[in-house]
């Protein structure tokens, strides 16, 4: 079972910070993220390594401690099974073969509900934001290994304005609320410094100052196809600037090098080295499918989220231009080039 750290009894939530394998800042920045009501879900994923519930659960007699990797697993297929129940009551629900790929119905080419996001204006790096849920901005820090969902360490470079949790973005009902954590700069909206734990609704157009990083809140495109061909799309390390170029047809492994097993990924993040320490050997698979890009995790173990929302292993799933990838910690951007997505909505409109 996993324990929603926000609602533990104080004592017991103190207990796991304090005996996480986290260094002393981190623990004193989470539970002072806690007291102040700004703690994340990525902070119950770090603690849920040290659930005292957790434990407690595994020693009760009958109750055989297994893997993470094990654990996400079982409770894929049980998701399956659900689904498999709901759509054929009368048919038992055959289990998921390993290694096969989910059969997934590539969307038409019509335009989509619309999709809200940051453009940051010094080099129109997008940010697409979730509709429903929260999402996390700031840096990643090599000495706690701390990152946020969306990494600004590249934008931010040679300033250090942006703190490791700067700000949180809410998205309800496709509406959008943004809150400072506590950042050192500050978090300001069209010139208005938001006060610790003030939340403000986003409107079309504002601007949102994030340390030296100005955006503006506003429609991203939607990533339409023509012929089942996709524009140039890449995925960017938030944290160097690295770009790596994404096929237009098959797919591609995306994860660390390791010399010593003899295991290299298409995409081998090995290279950034103490980021890369978060990345799984095969973390991510990225699929061409039908003119879109389409996202796996491969039973990594610290996952990978989305837009701040963790995906499963059993589903693939569609990425956007301006969604960000968070893989146990090291981010990628998703993104094509401008040019060539602005001559395919120019033709499908004309």
């Amino acid at each position: 079972m996993k324990y929603r750290c926000r609602d533990c009894p104080k004592p017991i939530r103190d207990r796991c910070i304090q005996e996480s394998g986290e260094s002393p800042s981190v623990k004193t920045m989470v539970s002072r993220a806690f007291d102040a009501g700004t703690d994340t879900e990525w902070m119950w994923d770090r603690l849920q390594m040290s659930c005292l519930r957790a434990r407690q659960d595994q020693q009760k007699p009958g109750v055989q401690r297994r893997s993470l990797l094990s654990q996400r697993l079982q409770e894929a297929q049980k998701r399956a099974e659900i689904a498999g129940e709901r759509a054929a009551p009368s048919s038992p629900p055959s289990p998921p073969v390993p290694g096969k790929l989910p059969d997934v119905q590539p969307p038409a080419a019509t335009r989509m509900p619309p999709r809200y996001g940051l453009i940051l204006q010094s080099s129109r790096h997008r940010v697409a934001l979730p509709p429903e849920g929260e999402i996390i901005l700031g840096r990643f820090d090599l000495a706690t290994r701390m990152s946020p969902d969306v990494d600004l360490t590249y934008d931010d470079r040679g300033s250090y304005a942006i703190s490791r949790r700067h700000a949180r973005i809410i998205g309800f009902g496709g509406q959008h609320e943004i809150e400072d954590l506590g950042s050192t700069n500050g978090t300001f909206v069209n010139g208005m410094r938001l006060g610790l734990g003030q939340r403000i609704r986003l409107r079309l157009g504002d601007r949102i100052a994030l340390g030296n990083c100005e955006f503006a809140y506003a429609l991203l495109p939607d990533m339409l196809t023509l012929s089942g061909v996709l524009p140039q799309a890449y995925l960017w390390v938030a944290f160097t600037g690295q770009r790596f170029p994404l096929p237009s047809s098959g797919e591609i492994v995306v994860g660390r090098g390791d010399p010593v097993v003899g295991l290299f990924p298409d995409i081998d993040l090995g290279t950034i080295r103490e980021v890369a320490r978060v990345v799984a050997r095969r973390h991510i698979r990225i699929i061409a499918r039908e003119g879109r890009h389409y996202v796996q995790d491969l039973g990594s173990a610290d996952g990978t989220r989305l837009n701040g929302v963790r995906i499963s292993m059993e589903h693939l799933h569609l990425l956007n231009p301006g969604d960000h990838l968070w893989l146990g910690g090291c981010v990628l951007a998703y993104d094509v080039e401008e040019e060539t997505l602005k001559q395919k909505i120019d033709h499908l409109s004309n």
